[in-house]
């Protein structure tokens, strides 16, 4: 029998945005989890009566839900209903984790607003959404970056922050409202991180998903065929048939390179973005 350990094992790691059923960030914690991380799930609360059909008739109650998981597979986990707008939940959210887990390790920013993407050219979007946008986008990655950075640096060990940006930061996409705006802003932090971490042996990367089977995904295309009057399923097949793989992407492929990125397989990789986006791009 095998005695190796699991490449995370004895780590803490934070997950935000994960408490989507069908999202990346759930698949990030569960593989995190899965590599032995102690893992932090946390999520923005939302009313049971926005929750998708498929999450309401699985009782779903977000990150309690994903943090129960990890358990029930025999790892550790807790479970925050975390707006990551409000300093003092993050805060809270910091204090809570190294009360019951001890040092945070990895941070992974995956909370993000779609900004209704799909739906409205800039000048046509309401400012209340714009303003919104990058509040979650752009404001709230840097409170947690800056509450949960702190931790991994005092703590004195190194670590690593994985931040998840998207296509939509790589190249300009039409309708796409803020998101556009804050997921290359997020590129550019990235790097900015990277150079001013890199002392406390604290390494920070970026994972950029291409289309990927989840329910934002699924948001986007609904609301450009609604724009468009298309069928609901012709926005999919157009981006599948730009990608050279012929397919969407697995919320588990993009938790694999997240999982490599926070590994110390990557020790000697920071300051980069990484495409995960079926070939889409090559840059």
């Amino acid at each position: 029998m095998s005695t190796e350990q699991p490449p995370l094992a004895g780590q803490v790691a934070v997950v935000t945005g994960a408490g989507r059923m069908r999202g990346i960030g759930r698949a990030i914690a569960l593989r995190l989890a899965r590599d032995g991380a102690a893992v932090v799930v946390s999520g923005r609360p939302r009313a049971p009566d926005s929750l998708p059909t498929h999450e309401r008739e699985q009782g779903w109650l977000g990150a309690a839900s994903v943090a129960a998981e990890i358990e029930a597979g025999g790892g550790r986990a807790l479970a925050f209903d975390v707006d990551v707008t409000d300093s003092a939940a993050v805060d809270a959210l910091v204090k809570a984790t190294q009360d019951a887990f001890g040092g945070i390790r990895i941070l992974v920013n995956n909370a993000a607003l779609p900004s209704e993407a799909g739906a409205a050219p800039i000048l046509d979007m309401e400012e209340a959404e714009w303003v919104r946008t990058v509040e979650v986008n752009l404001n709230g990655l840097y409170r947690v970056t800056r509450s949960v950075g702190r931790a991994i640096r005092d703590g004195g060990q190194g670590g690593s922050i994985v931040n998840i940006s998207s296509m939509a930061g790589r190249v300009g996409l039409p309708d796409y409202g803020a998101y556009c705006a804050t997921k290359f802003a997020m590129i550019g932090m990235t790097q900015q991180l990277a150079l001013e971490l890199a002392p406390a042996k604290i390494r920070v990367n970026c994972v950029c998903p291409g289309s990927t089977d989840t329910d934002m995904m699924d948001g986007t295309f609904g609301r450009t065929a609604a724009r468009f009057g298309l069928d609901p399923e012709a926005p999919r097949r157009g981006a599948i048939s730009r990608i050279p793989m012929g397919r969407q992407g697995h919320v588990a492929e993009q938790a694999a390179a997240v999982a490599f990125l926070a590994s110390p397989d990557a020790s000697y990789i920071t300051g980069q973005t990484l495409n995960v986006d079926g070939g889409l791009r090559m840059d």
